[in-house]
């Protein structure tokens, strides 16, 4: 009776784990990805080595040069659940715009003068790359998990401005200016999820950090809060609301004064799991 029972028990304890992996498969998986639309406003203000209208401040950079508050951008994520308890997650997402302004008030970037009434161009760029390690925590059941952990934001941004500047006080001549940064930026954070059952998946997730770092010196933080439905075995779609904050002051060669830049909207995704 020892062996029979013995068999009997393991296979409890198999269909347990069975039932339990199929009640809440997206709980459970070893990799995910995702890909998706931001929908997302924009607010990016900068001095930048700056003057506008006579004297020197922050300001609406994409709006002085002409470009819209809204974007849509692109948006991935990778995962790799390594171990029992630990994982890893890369996130990068990207946005580029362009746009042309008759200056209505005299514009200084970069110690190049534009005039009122000059046709000026603007690029702006930004791409973040986020890497997160975190340790999970999850109840017997698999209904709920929670990650903390710790990741690094690596920023790169750019603008850029063309057009007839002055050189003296009787020329002008055709001028392109750009002021750009890159460093990498650290944070905590936690991820918690649950699962009511097999197709859905509820998640909020935030990450912050105030420091000073080499030589930039602020604050930032990244929130989000969505849910996912499983369509079929290993493709699921979902939707959440993003929104990620920077504020600081930079003093490198390339890009001297204080930015405040804020990403928020709705992100629209496909993901896959396995």
């Amino acid at each position: 009776m020892r062996p029979f029972a013995l068999i009997c028990l393991v296979l409890t304890m198999s269909v347990a784990t069975t039932n339990a992996e199929d009640r809440h498969p997206m709980m459970s998986t070893n990799w995910w990805a995702t890909a998706g639309v931001f929908r997302a406003d924009r607010d990016f203000e900068a001095s930048a080595s700056a003057r506008f209208g006579g004297g020197s401040r922050e300001f609406d950079l994409e709006g002085v040069l002409g470009l819209d508050d809204s974007t849509d951008l692109f948006m991935s994520e990778l995962g790799w659940q390594f171990a029992q308890n630990w994982g890893l997650a890369l996130q990068y997402f990207r946005s580029s715009r362009s746009g042309s302004r008759v200056l209505e008030e005299t514009f200084e970037w970069q110690d190049t003068v534009f005039d009122v009434g000059a046709r000026l161009d603007a690029r702006t760029d930004l791409q973040i790359s986020r890497f997160f390690f975190a340790r999970r925590f999850r109840n017997e059941a698999g209904a709920h998990s929670l990650r903390i952990g710790a990741g690094v934001h690596w920023l790169s941004f750019d603008a850029e401005v063309s057009g007839e500047a002055r050189i003296n006080d009787t020329t002008t001549e055709f001028r392109r200016q750009k002021a750009s940064a890159e460093f990498p930026f650290p944070n905590i954070g936690a991820w918690y999820r649950y699962s009511p059952n097999r197709y859905w998946l509820f998640n909020v997730r935030l990450d912050w950090l105030s420091a000073s770092i080499d030589n930039y010196s602020g604050d930032i933080w990244n929130i989000a809060a969505g849910v996912n439905y499983r369509a079929s075995k290993h493709v699921g779609i979902g939707a959440s609301y993003q929104y990620f904050e920077l504020a600081g002051g930079l003093t490198e060669p390339r890009w001297r004064g204080d930015i405040e830049m804020s990403l928020s909207g709705p992100y629209l995704f496909i993901n896959a799991f396995w």
